[in-house]
């Protein structure tokens, strides 16, 4: 956790949300880095700690449930070689949590550092690769701030900080992925398993160009720890599906931000990760808008003060799964201003 960030952003209890965090131990760090220690809630009626786990806070207000049903993503070492973890891939199995978490980070890995799909998103607003956000200056020191929700392994925040010159922060729940992003950051190389065929995985390592305006926090799309308008740029992409209220996440994220914010989504809705009744769309084709989903956030947007300066139906985005599979998603990209500027 970069000092840096933290002392911009003054995050907040995601309990009480009546105070600010504060560093109570360090028990590691180098220079402007804290790797490991403890965030602790200044109010004095909560005192809710957060643990710093190389590098990343995790700032999520069920800790216990979240660490139950995360131990994997947490504990899991990152430094067996391949063969090691070849021969834990074939003893846990196909279908194995184990397989799970390396399937989907070897995957956004991939998409975010070798094939760039989910990056050119940005470009849909870069205006042939200027910046998205115009560095503004207010008379105050305060760097202009950028959030990356639903960050994944990093890529995109990466790519967020490069064009707008913001201190940028990418937040996420899926802290294996997070831990791929932070040795991005702060070893300048990711490594992944790429899954080629069934359980058979092969190592690849990538050097990436790291940005000291970089961070990631594990946080809850749906309960941020930041105060209103703490951001003026915020993105969104292709996590609208994947949270378990996206209602919530939106509200957050145009709570968060005033300025410009960038939303895409393929619509791609599962229970799993969101129960029916959350969807924006998708169901109850006998209504007004026959379950389309494209209305529903049209309307959500504007419901929460934001007003779409640019609706793009049709952008391709590709998941590579295996070597002789991918999936290709037909995503909706939405760009829009906060009322609030």
């Amino acid at each position: 956790m970069r000092r840096a960030h933290f002392d911009a952003l003054r995050p907040v209890c995601v309990v009480c949300r009546a105070a600010s965090l504060s560093i109570a131990h360090v028990v590691r760090e180098e220079d402007d880095d804290l790797l490991e220690g403890i965030l602790q809630c200044t109010n004095a009626e909560c005192q809710r700690e957060y643990p710093v786990i190389d590098g990343i806070p995790v700032l999520v207000g069920p800790i216990r449930a979240w660490l139950a049903a995360n131990p994997l993503q947490v504990l899991l070492r990152d430094d067996l070689s391949p063969e090691l973890e070849s021969l834990l891939g074939d003893v846990l199995g196909a279908g194995s949590a184990y397989d799970t978490l390396r399937q989907h980070t070897g995957m956004y890995a991939e998409d975010h550092y070798a094939t760039h799909s989910a990056r050119k998103l940005l470009d849909l607003w870069s205006g042939g690769g200027q910046a998205i956000l115009p560095v503004r200056t207010d008379g105050t020191v305060r760097p202009p701030l950028a959030l990356d929700v639903g960050c994944a392994t990093g890529g995109v925040t990466f790519a967020i900080a490069e064009r707008t010159n913001a201190l940028t922060l990418g937040v996420d729940l899926n802290f294996a992925m997070l831990r791929v992003a932070s040795k991005a950051l702060r070893a300048g190389r990711v490594r992944f398993a790429r899954r080629r065929v069934g359980i058979v995985y092969d190592r690849r390592e990538i050097d990436v160009q790291s940005n000291a305006n970089v961070d990631f926090w594990c946080c809850d799309a749906t309960a941020l720890p930041f105060a209103n308008d703490a951001f003026q740029f915020g993105a969104s992409l292709n996590i609208v599906d994947c949270v378990s209220a996206p209602r919530e996440a939106l509200r957050e994220l145009a709570r968060v931000v005033n300025g410009e914010v960038l939303v895409a989504t393929p619509y791609d809705w599962a229970p799993t990760a969101t129960p029916v009744e959350g969807w924006l769309g998708g169901h109850s084709q006998r209504g007004t808008n026959r379950g389309a989903s494209e209305p529903v956030l049209h309307a959500l947007l504007r419901e929460l003060g934001l007003e779409i300066v640019r609706d793009e139906p049709h952008v391709p985005w590709r998941v590579r799964l295996h070597e002789r599979s991918s999936v290709d998603y037909d995503v909706h990209a939405i760009v829009a201003k906060s009322a609030k500027t």
